[in-house]
């Protein structure tokens, strides 16, 4: 998904810090008001591992290894330069789960 709720975002708050100031909110839909703010996909380890807790139900499941590109936006700079980086680029990461540290 391109948009993460504010709780959602918040569970992740320490991954999240780091870059917080960046996070674009979006708080209204057409003339109203949105009830809670949500933020523009700033990451994708806020939507991606509590997919894990679905997807995994037993050891059997692991190693879990996942690529994902995905679409993210960051308001990291006043006056981005296009070509160089823009304020939403393709991100690519990789998430895994396994059943020990090794």
């Amino acid at each position: 998904p391109m948009f993460v709720s504010k709780d959602r975002l918040e569970k992740e708050k320490d991954h999240v810090e780091g870059f917080a100031p960046e996070v674009a909110w979006v708080t209204k839909s057409g003339e109203g008001d949105l009830a809670a703010p949500i933020a523009v996909r700033p990451t994708s380890e806020t939507i991606m591992y509590p997919a894990f807790a679905d997807w995994i139900r037993s050891h059997r499941d692991l190693p879990l290894k996942l690529n994902q590109w995905s679409n993210v936006v960051r308001w990291e700079f006043k006056d981005p330069t296009p070509f160089l980086r823009t304020r939403e680029f393709l991100w690519q990461g990789g998430h895994t789960a396994h059943a020990s540290f090794e």
